[in-house]
């Protein structure tokens, strides 16, 4: 699978981004930290194909992801957050978690240009595990039905999406896959992430309308 034909699947995360941009004004803004997400994603996959094409930045994107990772992983728990799915202590401890990991990668690397494996472990498995206990309290609602709940939508491709990332990283990490295995097991996981941002769109799209 060429670069271009990469970008193209990565840049699926355009979709619930314009959707996103598009319904902006017209939800509450209690919605709009996921709206930003995928602005973010987009970005970054941009920087990546750029990275691509010009040798001159081949390093930059890893310091570029790693800097995603906490970015994203803010507004992941600033979003739970404001709709009341963890409390103020648990986002608190999260975050300062999220940064002794962040700072042990640094001096484990000695470098921010190489990939924060360890803090990719940790915001995946801690947004999988919040993601899980969201769709679980979505199934215990019965005024609504689950095709039209925007969280049921977000939680359960949040599962697919850090689960699969676990997943392929965990392998890759551990050496459980072959070198010659790496590039087959990438390209999977740009198809997951574009089923994931696909259903992402709908989600926003379920979002009420702010009255």
């Amino acid at each position: 699978m060429n670069a271009d034909i990469k970008y193209m699947l990565a840049m699926s995360c355009v979709l619930p981004a314009l959707i996103g941009i598009f319904r902006y004004n017209r939800i509450h803004s209690k919605y709009h930290p996921f709206i930003y997400m995928m602005i973010l994603t987009a970005v970054v996959e941009t920087i990546f194909y750029l990275a691509g094409k010009f040798s001159a930045l081949s390093m930059f994107p890893r310091f570029v992801v790693n800097i995603y990772m906490l970015v994203n992983f803010v507004l992941f728990l600033y979003f739970v957050y404001t709709n009341r799915y963890i409390s103020k202590w648990v986002l608190q401890w999260l975050l300062i978690i999220a940064g002794v990991i962040c700072l042990f990668n640094f001096i484990y690397l000695r470098t921010f240009l190489k990939a924060f494996y360890y803090l990719l472990y940790y915001v995946s498995g801690v947004m999988l595990i919040i993601s899980i206990d969201i769709l679980s309290r979505q199934i215990m609602v019965t005024k609504e039905k689950l095709a039209n709940n925007f969280w049921a939508w977000v939680s359960s491709f949040s599962i697919i999406y850090n689960a699969f990332t676990l997943l392929i990283y965990g392998q890759l990490f551990f050496a459980v896959t072959n070198e010659q295995n790496v590039n087959p097991i990438a390209n999977i996981h740009h198809f997951a992430n574009l089923i994931c941002y696909i259903f992402f769109a709908v989600a926003i799209l379920k979002i009420p309308e702010n009255k």
